[in-house]
């Protein structure tokens, strides 16, 4: 006599599992996949497809445009870096009020007074 699975006594195990093995290939052949199951399927792949490349084009276009930034950024910098003119030194303000003096036939200090005026108006101009 033969014991069953689940400790009845009657048909062998073997017997049972014919059995089901049976079933599931009835149920097997009684489900195919419909016309409308493989057009959502296909839909689904298809976007899943399409979703993965822009995602790597967009990847793609964020490290283009990174690189970019980062090699074009030290030459916008440059470019756009504006140098103060600097102010002249003492030296060089004593030998422009000298030269003017000189020229204008002057005496320094009001060659001097001259120079810082022109300066000022320079400045002012520059301002606007």
């Amino acid at each position: 006599m033969t014991m069953h699975h689940d400790g009845r006594k009657g048909t062998p195990l073997g017997d049972d599992y014919a059995a089901v093995e049976r079933q599931i290939a009835a149920l097997g052949g009684a489900i195919l996949p419909g016309r409308r199951h493989r057009d959502q399927v296909l839909e689904h792949t298809s976007d899943s497809v399409g979703r993965t490349r822009n995602q790597r084009r967009t990847v793609q276009v964020t490290l283009v445009m990174a690189m970019l930034l980062v090699l074009v950024s030290p030459l916008i910098g440059a470019l756009t870096r504006v140098q103060p003119p600097h102010p002249q030194t003492a030296d060089q303000t004593n030998a422009a009020a000298l030269r003017h003096a000189e020229a204008s036939q002057m005496s320094f200090d009001w060659a001097l007074v001259d120079i810082f005026r022109q300066f000022r108006e320079r400045k002012r101009a520059d301002m606007r």
